[in-house]
């Protein structure tokens, strides 16, 4: 059994690693040929546009990895029916299920390595791709001005401002607030505040300090104040962090600063549950795919390739639809992340069932 079970991995594997290739690099260049525009208009050098290219990819093979999971499952149980080993093993005793567990295996596999390039490659990649694109390929905060806006800075540090000025390196009327533990430790209250690139800190003018203790507040009036905010004007640009930018723990720490400011943290609590839920789809479209592949069992490679791909979509289309009916407040975080998952593992179970009678 442990012979057969690895002559199944191998059938399994390379058929995986070749939709991986296929279906990342097909949606990486429909990406980039979206983006061709600005690529070509942009001031940015070619390393930096290479750069950027080349950390995009763990992005899209990430995203890939059910559709090739699913066609792995699919090409490696066709061919064992059509090569006529599938008769032969049944002649030797094997039943159904036989066939089928090895390739389980494989995709709960698959299912741990996505969950581990999910919170260690793709975060770090990711981030440095939108650096990248917001920074030097596609800059456009220097534009952008903002009112009555909250700000984060270093952790612990908030920032709340009536205008804030990228381009200029200015804040009208701000507040910088350090907390701690147990509450604001202290206070910038000023008129305005400029960036010195000199220093590398803000410069807060014409207003208050104020320090808390427990019973009493200490307030010392300044007209110039180098502050410890050392965040460049770039970075403080309030810009809502896309998920694939964070780790789970990131991202559970980015939505309690959230919190503190105020913002609501549904769409980011339904991203922490898809980021749990999204790996375990591996192992649901390939026990969905077994049934499906002993259907198919006399279709050629062509048909499979474009009945995995469709199956796929569908699957995916349902895991979008569901998270936004989370996002906004359908559906319960947990429901929305969780719902493709159920839909599928319910079908699959079902059909497996009929596989086995």
């Amino acid at each position: 059994m442990r012979l057969f079970s690895r002559y199944m991995a191998k059938r399994f594997i390379g058929p995986f690693l070749f939709g991986l290739g296929l279906f990342a690099l097909l949606i990486f260049l429909g990406d980039m040929f979206d983006k061709m525009g600005y690529l070509v208009k942009s001031k940015a050098s070619l390393a930096v546009i290479m750069q950027y290219l080349w950390l995009e990819v763990p992005y899209w093979t990430v995203r890939v990895i059910p559709m090739a999971t699913l066609l792995a499952t699919m090409v490696a149980l066709t061919g064992f029916i059509q090569s006529g080993e599938w008769i032969a093993v049944q002649a030797s005793g094997f039943k159904t299920q036989d066939f089928f567990v090895p390739i389980l295996w494989c995709a709960l596999g698959v299912t741990a390595l996505s969950f581990i390039a999910q919170e260690t490659i793709l975060p770090i990649c990711y981030r440095r791709s939108q650096q990248l694109w917001q920074d030097q390929i596609n800059p456009e905060w220097e534009w952008d001005r903002f009112t009555d806006i909250a700000l984060i800075g270093e952790p612990g540090e908030f920032i709340q401002a009536k205008v804030f000025q990228p381009k200029e390196g200015r804040m009208e009327r701000p507040l910088l607030e350090r907390v701690a533990d147990w509450g604001v430790q202290s206070q910038l209250d000023a008129q305005f505040a400029l960036w010195n690139e000199a220093t590398g800190r803000w410069d807060f003018y014409n207003g208050v300090e104020r320090t808390f203790e427990p019973g009493a507040v200490h307030e010392v009036v300044f007209s110039k104040k180098e502050s410890d905010l050392m965040v460049p004007p770039r970075n403080l640009i309030p810009r809502a962090r896309n998920p694939d930018e964070m780790s789970l723990r990131e991202m559970k720490a980015y939505a309690a600063r959230m919190a503190h400011l105020g913002v609501s943290a549904r769409e980011l609590r339904v991203a922490e549950f898809t980021k749990v839920a999204f790996p375990f789809t591996n192992l649901i479209i390939c026990a969905l795919g077994i049934p499906v592949a002993l259907r198919l069992r006399r279709a050629g490679k062509a048909v499979t390739f474009f009945v995995a791909l469709g199956v796929s979509f569908l699957y995916l289309w349902v895991m979008e639809v569901s998270r936004a009916l989370g996002n906004s407040g359908a559906l319960a975080p947990s429901v929305a992340a969780w719902l493709a998952n159920a839909v599928f593992a319910a079908l699959a179970l079902v059909l497996l069932r009929r596989a086995e009678a």
